[in-house]
């Protein structure tokens, strides 16, 4: 395998010009940087495509393989996260997520949503190695009709405060530490 170095000079000798590959390359780590950046600071989409929404359709299995709707958690305040297991940002916010789930009661409720594609045969051995982000999560029960039960999901972590009324209150797109808690007790 040739090194950049000797990549970089390949393109120039092939006629492509150093000036033009350069840019090329800057403009690629820019972007992919760029996308680091909003995906890993929160700063991602405000998820506003989510907000009005009524998510109350959306059918869930839990790890016992039952099915479950948003809609049996009409007159609680939901926090939905959708996760997958080989993403750092959401690695990074599931002790938080964790945390909320353990303390929930009668006001409000988390579901932790994952997207990992093999479902709990990602998900179990996850949580296994890593116990302290264990989470009582759920998978979506025909991931086909994800987009059409909430909205094309674009990122991930992606989180959606539910009100009392099924309705998306509101939405956010990446990890910014402590923004869950603050943005549940707003909506409480």
């Amino acid at each position: 395998m040739a090194s950049f170095g000797e990549w970089l000079e390949e393109k120039r000798t092939e006629g492509l010009g150093t000036g033009l590959s350069l840019l090329l390359i800057a403009v690629g780590v820019l972007g992919l940087g760029w996308m680091a950046v909003r995906a890993f600071s929160g700063g991602g989409d405000s998820g506003s495509a989510f907000v009005g929404r009524n998510v109350s359709a959306l059918v869930l299995r839990d790890a016992e393989g039952r099915t479950r709707t948003l809609g049996e958690f009409r007159g609680q305040v939901v926090v939905v996260d959708f996760w997958a297991t080989w993403c750092p940002p959401c690695r990074m916010s599931l002790p938080e997520l964790a945390a909320l789930q353990a303390a929930q009661g009668p006001a409000y409720a988390v579901v932790p949503v994952s997207l990992d594609r093999t479902g709990f045969g990602a998900v179990t051995p996850f949580f296994a190695a890593n116990p302290s982000m264990a989470l009582a999560a759920m998978v979506p029960a025909d991931p086909a009709r994800l987009a059409k039960e909430v909205g094309e999901i674009r990122a991930i972590p992606t989180t959606l405060i539910v009100g009392r009324d099924g309705k998306v209150k509101r939405a956010w797109m990446g990890f910014s530490p402590g923004r869950l808690d603050r943005e549940l007790k707003a909506e409480l």
